[in-house]
């Protein structure tokens, strides 16, 4: 083979290197809150090239078509997209649900001793000073250094208990509209792809309110939202600058 014709084949295999090769920018969203997700570990599993998101959520990674991206962090359930056209792409996460939830402690019930005698500079603190049994010479008894941790029983009230079923149940609710509200299967009920609808799913998805009224019919709600949707401007369309 002529040297020149085999420079030729060598400089075209090289220059289709260089043109499948480059860079993935996105952002990535929370996606019942819909807020931007900072610190998200992102990994390019077919190059193993690694980021992160910034405090704005977004990244930028390289990548090709046909890349597969892994998002994942120790707060959230982690998610694969693939690479398609390298434009900017928007990522849902789903947070996870281990978090421990928030406790007030209302209407403390507190019982007297069992010797009948309630020292008179208790009131209501939980650690007082030690001081020896009451006597007719010093009613209040002498102190003897040290202190006392005095625990209480306490009834915790309905409405509260009420108030944690209620977010339970809202958690759960959520959970579901995740689920439904996924790109997948909202492509099945409107004609978007891409990043407008990524864009459809954070500006559409319903609130836990909306989701569970008795009149609420996914297949109207879709409807009546791409009507919407497609009635605004194309610069109202993007979710992120809303969000911002």
């Amino acid at each position: 083979m002529p040297r020149q014709l085999l420079l030729i084949l060598i400089a075209c295999f090289v220059s289709a290197l260089a043109y499948g090769q480059g860079v993935q920018k996105g952002t990535v969203y929370e996606i019942k809150s819909h807020t931007v997700v900072a610190g998200l570990r992102v990994e390019n599993s077919t190059n193993g090239k690694v980021t992160t998101t910034d405090k704005g959520g977004k990244f930028n990674i390289p990548a090709k078509g046909g890349d597969i991206l892994l998002f994942k962090s120790s707060f959230y359930l982690p998610d694969t997209v693939v690479v398609t056209d390298l434009r900017g792409m928007q990522v849902l996460i789903t947070a996870k649900q281990n978090e421990l939830k928030e406790v007030k402690v209302t209407n403390v019930e507190i019982k007297k001793p069992a010797s009948g005698y309630v020292d008179p500079e208790f009131h209501g603190q939980t650690m007082i000073y030690q001081r020896n049994a009451p006597s007719a010479a010093n009613p209040k008894g002498d102190p003897k250094g040290g202190v006392i941790l005095r625990l209480h029983y306490w009834n915790k009230d309905e409405k509260d208990k009420k108030k944690q079923a209620e977010l339970l149940e809202n958690g759960k609710t959520s959970d579901e509209i995740a689920k439904v509200f996924t790109a997948d299967n909202i492509a099945k009920y409107v004609p978007l792809k891409g990043t407008d609808l990524d864009n459809f799913i954070l500006l559409y998805i319903p609130s836990v309110k909306v989701y569970t009224a008795s009149e609420f019919n996914l297949t109207n709600y879709l409807n009546a939202s791409y009507k919407s949707f497609m009635a605004l401007p194309p610069d109202k369309r993007n979710a992120g600058q809303l969000i911002k």
